[in-house]
């Protein structure tokens, strides 16, 4: 499209079109690095076809960068992870105390979890009970049992699912046969984490060990001596993964990684109100009876370790491997739109370590993408914030933070595209151990482009994959991913995609003023073929926005 002024962009309709699908792109940086967002944001643009696209009057926009490219041309809806909670517990580590003088322990406080522990030990262990959505947290412990133990990891049961007729599927075979599954699950996430991201593990002096803060008692008094604000590693280096019936988890959740888990108790007594740590490497999953022993075993705690496990490796890197960890000032947690998109990607990729004739994970991934695709203008990639239907995540016309279907379906299919055009493994691997976060990462392992434009080529490759068009440039080619293609899961269920919907359908002559994107994210329009006429996109700032525009049309 020819770029008229800063406000305007213009352009003309092929001859023969039988289609043509435009994308209003904000590239808004991320919303979420520094706390919960509560509100969505949108811009506010005039698009216009044939004889209205040369006389269009300018509309206020909101604060953020706005691009504009025009292109032509039986499940089981899982719930979700608990709410990431780095930004809660930056927010608290803020809050610590630093020591004055103050000596080290001789000895590392008391776990819930024995170190090395072997199967038949009994922990209560401290789980933080939630909302999706919510910012309050209670924690609670439960008695459970190690039933199962791997190379890499230790499975523990809630004790209510043992033994317990109101949850007949949990031993449905047996319960050997149950947590032998369970421990084969959590080794083949472990596999196909560790290939595809990074290794959880580091050593006794690893930097983030080197920060020393003061320690208290549980009624907060203080107790004289400081303690390293992370634990050591287990010297069996095991992962511990909890499976909770679902009646002890909150609303929505499915499983979460809390990495409060990772800074001794005595620390966090220093704060109010005090998070309970278990002092161990530890996920969360739900067993949710009603689904079934068949789907749980081989879908929901498949993708569930895998998904709570890169989260545990993405903190392991972030925030206590590199060289700044050793300081105070040091916020090492990656943003939360670009964690959870690994995270879901990491369940297309323990799915297919599972099932290799699976290339994507049908049942639960493909699920929220579905959704997303459904309504893209009501959803912000950056902000990881969005409207679900009633029927997902029960909020209807409320935006809500980490809402359960679309937010993590554009997550995923970000992530999903940037791995498919950045060498695979090279660019999962790359956004582990960069060192970097947000923006700064993404860019550090996308060939230097600035993030806020890979933004812009996903939103058109979207475009160009549900009008099925083959584009001469890559970075305008969705990858692996079919936006309009049907997909059989490992039950034989199929999902049909049926190409990214429109927010509005411009007539011929026509024009839709204001036409609003969501802030960090893209809203779809449809255009009637018109041959040879106008087409015209204006935004009426004052000079903040840089308006682009682009024009491929089939």
């Amino acid at each position: 499209m020819r770029q008229l002024s800063a406000l305007k962009v213009t352009d003309t309709e092929g001859t023969g079109m039988s289609s043509i699908l435009g994308v209003a792109i904000s590239e808004a940086a991320d919303q979420t690095a520094t706390g919960q967002s509560g509100t969505m944001n949108f811009g506010s643009l005039t698009i216009g076809s044939g004889t209205t696209a040369q006389s269009i009057g300018a509309q206020t926009m909101s604060s953020s960068q706005q691009h504009v490219a025009v292109d032509g041309g039986a499940n089981i809806q899982s719930p979700n992870d608990g709410p990431d909670t780095t930004w809660q517990v930056e927010q608290m580590r803020q809050r610590l105390p630093h020591p004055a003088g103050l000596s080290l322990p001789r000895r590392p406080l008391t776990s819930t979890i024995p170190n090395n522990p072997v199967v038949g030990n009994t922990a209560n262990i401290w789980t933080a009970t939630f909302s999706i959505g919510s910012s309050s947290t209670t924690y609670v412990q439960v008695p459970s049992t190690l039933e199962f133990q791997t190379a890499h990891g230790n499975v523990w049961i809630d004790n209510t699912l043992l033994n317990n007729a109101s949850v007949p599927a949990f031993q449905s075979g047996s319960l050997a046969a149950t947590v032998t599954q369970l421990g084969a699950n959590l080794e083949n996430a472990y596999t196909s984490d560790t290939t595809h991201f990074a290794s959880p593990d580091y050593a006794n002096n690893a930097p983030g060990l080197a920060v020393v803060y003061n320690t208290c008692t549980s009624s907060g008094s203080s107790l004289g001596v400081g303690s390293s604000q992370y634990i050591t590693e287990p010297t069996d280096r095991r992962i511990n993964l909890e499976i909770l019936n679902s009646a002890n988890l909150g609303s929505g959740v499915g499983g979460y990684f809390n990495s409060v888990n990772y800074t001794p108790q005595a620390v966090w007594n220093c704060v109010t109100p005090i998070p309970m740590s278990n002092e161990a490497p530890i996920i969360y999953c739900g067993w949710f009876n009603s689904n079934g022993a068949n789907y749980e075993l081989n879908e929901d705690l498949v993708r569930g370790p895998a998904h709570e496990f890169q989260h545990l490796i993405n903190f392991v890197n972030h925030s206590i491997l590199p060289p700044a960890a050793n300081s105070y000032s040091f916020s090492g947690f990656e943003d939360t739109f670009i964690n959870e998109g690994l995270s879901m990607l990491s369940q297309d990729l323990a799915v297919n370590t599972l099932h290799p004739t699976q290339a994507f994970d049908v049942a639960d991934a493909m699920q929220h993408a579905k959704q997303y695709l459904s309504s893209p203008q009501n959803y912000s990639l950056s902000g990881f914030i969005g409207i679900d239907p009633s029927n997902w995540g029960g909020n209807g016309t409320t935006p809500k933070y980490n809402c359960g279907g679309g937010c993590y379906g554009s997550a995923y299919l970000f992530q999903r595209y940037l791995r498919d055009r950045f060498s695979g493994d090279t660019y999962t691997q790359g956004m582990e151990t960069s060192q970097q976060t947000g923006f700064a990462n993404l860019q550090a392992n996308a060939g230097g482009e600035p993030a806020g434009e890979l933004m812009g080529d996903f939103a058109v490759a979207m475009a160009t994959n549900s009008q099925q068009i083959t584009p001469p440039n890559s970075m305008f080619t969705l990858g692996t991913f079919n936006t309009r293609h049907a997909y059989v899961d490992q039950f034989g269920t199929t999902t049909t995609l049926t190409g990214v919907a429109t927010a509005i359908n411009l007539a011929i002559n026509g024009n839709v003023s204001p036409f609003t994107p969501p802030v960090g994210g893209f809203s779809f329009f449809g255009l009637a073929p018109n041959n040879g006429a106008a087409v015209s996109i204006v935004d009426g700032g004052s000079g903040t926005f840089a308006l682009f525009g682009g024009l491929a049309q089939h």
